[in-house]
């Protein structure tokens, strides 16, 4: 037992230290799982952003087919394509400016 002990922490001497969150200045208890609740937010914000792409561009595919199958107007298409854009660019916006307020 006393070999499989000594090699254990041979074995994690070489390992590097775990950094906090990267939102946190202060390195007690609270203050790391506050870290960890902000980078959380922020990370869920970026993944909000994401689906939005996402969902944006399955919607856009999607009036095209029915644009090509005479189904939708080239118009509803194009609108379609800008109004995206814009709510693309206002959720990244948005996840921009909570970033910046939850990281201080």
């Amino acid at each position: 037992m006393l070999v499989g002990l000594s090699g254990n922490a041979t074995a994690r001497a070489g390992l590097p230290t775990p950094e906090g969150p990267k939102s946190s200045t202060d390195s007690s208890f609270y203050g790391q799982m506050s870290g960890y609740l902000n980078d959380g937010i922020v990370l869920g914000g970026l993944i909000l952003a994401a689906v939005a792409m996402l969902a944006v561009g399955n919607a856009i595919i999607a009036t095209f087919a029915e644009v090509r199958d005479n189904k939708a107007t080239w118009a509803k298409f194009g609108m379609l394509c800008v109004v995206g854009v814009i709510l693309i660019v206002t959720v990244i916006w948005l996840a921009a400016q909570a970033a910046t307020v939850l990281l201080g």
